[in-house]
């Protein structure tokens, strides 16, 4: 994964505001080639890729005041199947490889999306680089992944770089964008897309030969969530707004929309649930430990999120303590959790142990057993293969962390060409869908591949599209 800077989600909201993007006036009723509901990176990787490849007109419309959706607040891990030699590294990887990790971790998924996935990650990734996204040369296993295919930015705010640039070339293409322009409906009337819309709180009506929906998953439907999980009530918050502090459109408009029309969907009862919003600071595996209320180990930590989930689910607290030390290469949200007391430094174990309530000789043996595995990379008790070191060097930081909702995995049924399908597998004229809108992974998902989806089928998205408009208008 993975993952997001949660804390940051305000500050990613400053760096890239409406008002510097600029309005678009009202197109009149010439229709648009191609219309993409969603400004996240599957939406603004459609638009670019859509210009691309000859749209002259594309236009997307952003419910919110900012671009970027849920991907902005992305760290940024990017899972890609690394064929050509990285940085000297060679890694024996593949789709077919990756087709099994994610049949592993989600059981039933959509194996010809994740295919083209794998097939063109490394190239999609090579796309990235060409507009100007700087990759760091170090390939990762991200947290709740299975083996190291990641790559990210360098520095901190991926998510962000990632949507700056495609925003940046979309721009360059001739991309228009409504901020504050919600998509509430589509009708087909005349060979022609006739989309609904609220546009700050004004409802008008635009026309387009075809329409992308990229409007992200709908963690932040309560109801609509609860329906498919109980579980997942108010009481539940999201990793995109663990607080309720930040705009979160991820309200599943796109999926209402295309049941609407009746589109197919899959997997609306899955959801991924993640622990990175209070004492947590790495964004890859093999480097803290996870401890239960009583300060003992209960799980493999480099294990894939649905089983940390399970295994978090299972505890009568559902709390963990997470511990790090000094020679872990920190989140980018370490700062803000320091200063907030989500996350704290200790010289001692001794000292650490009494801010936890615990006995010192009982944290103590417990780190000393943890080490014992890591040295020797046997893990007895939990089976753990991942050590990328050991955790005794101080200053330690740890912090008490939940689960809070991170994605939902359901979401229309689409083909290898990014079509909405309907209820009996037949393509929806003119519709595309991309990103968390649509339903890939089944139960869960290995790290790094929510970005991989937006990234290629968002392009596929923007190509067929264009191709799709292109025809029409002849």
């Amino acid at each position: 994964m993975r993952r997001r800077n949660l804390l940051l989600g305000a500050a990613a909201a400053s760096v890239i505001p409406g008002s510097a993007l600029g309005e678009v006036p009202a197109a009149g009723r010439t229709p648009w080639d191609v219309l993409i509901a969603g400004s996240g990176l599957a939406g603004l990787c459609a638009a670019a890729t859509a210009l691309e490849s000859g749209a002259r007109r594309v236009l997307v419309l952003e419910k919110g005041p900012v671009i970027g959706g849920h991907s902005a607040y992305s760290s940024g891990s990017l899972a890609v199947v690394i064929r050509k030699p990285h940085a000297g590294q060679k890694f024996d990887d593949s789709t077919e490889t990756l087709l099994e990790d994610s049949k592993r971790v989600g059981g039933r998924v959509n194996e010809a999306i994740i295919r083209k996935v794998g097939d063109e990650s490394e190239s999609a990734a090579d796309w990235l680089r060409s507009i100007g996204v700087p990759f760091s040369p170090v390939v990762f296993q991200a947290a709740g992944g299975i083996r190291p295919r990641c790559i990210s930015t360098m520095g901190a705010g991926a998510g962000r770089a990632y949507v700056t640039a495609v925003n940046r070339r979309a721009k360059a293409l001739g991309m228009k964008l409504r901020f504050g322009c919600a998509l509430t409906g589509l009708v087909r009337k005349n060979g022609l897309w006739i989309a609904r819309v609220n546009e700050k709180g004004a409802e008008r009506e635009i026309e387009a030969r075809t329409v992308v929906l990229a409007t992200g998953g709908f963690t932040a439907n309560e109801a609509m969530r609860s329906k498919y999980d109980p579980r997942l009530g108010p009481g539940m918050h999201t990793t995109a707004n663990p607080h309720g502090l930040y705009f979160d459109g991820a309200t599943g408009d796109g999926i209402r929309i295309g049941e609407a029309l009746g589109a197919a969907t899959a997997g609306m009862g899955n959801f991924q649930l993640l622990a990175y919003s209070g004492g947590r600071v790495l964004e890859y595996a093999g480097a803290e430990v996870y401890l239960d209320m009583k300060g003992h180990r209960f799980v493999n930590e480099a294990a894939s999120t649905g089983e940390l989930t399970a295994a978090i689910l299972a505890l009568p607290e559902r709390s963990i303590w997470v511990v790090t030390d000094s020679r872990s290469v920190k989140g980018a949200s370490l700062g803000l959790k320091l200063a907030n007391g989500y996350v704290r430094k200790s010289e001692t174990v001794a000292e650490m142990a009494h801010g936890m309530g615990l006995s010192p000789s009982a944290l103590r043996k417990e780190l000393d057993d943890f080490n014992a595995a890591a040295r020797s990379r046997h893990d007895p008790r939990f089976g753990r293969t991942l050590f990328l070191q050991t955790v005794e060097q101080p200053p330690f930081y740890w912090g008490r962390e939940t689960l809070n909702i991170h994605c939902s995995l359901g979401g229309l049924v689409t083909d290898t060409e990014a079509r909405v399908l309907d209820r009996k597998g037949e393509p929806i004229e003119g519709l595309f869908a991309a990103g968390e809108t649509t339903g890939v992974f089944g139960r869960d998902r290995p790290g790094g591949m929510a970005l991989a989806l937006c990234l290629v089928m968002g392009r596929e998205a923007g190509r067929r599209a264009a191709k799709a408009a292109a025809k029409r208008a002849a």
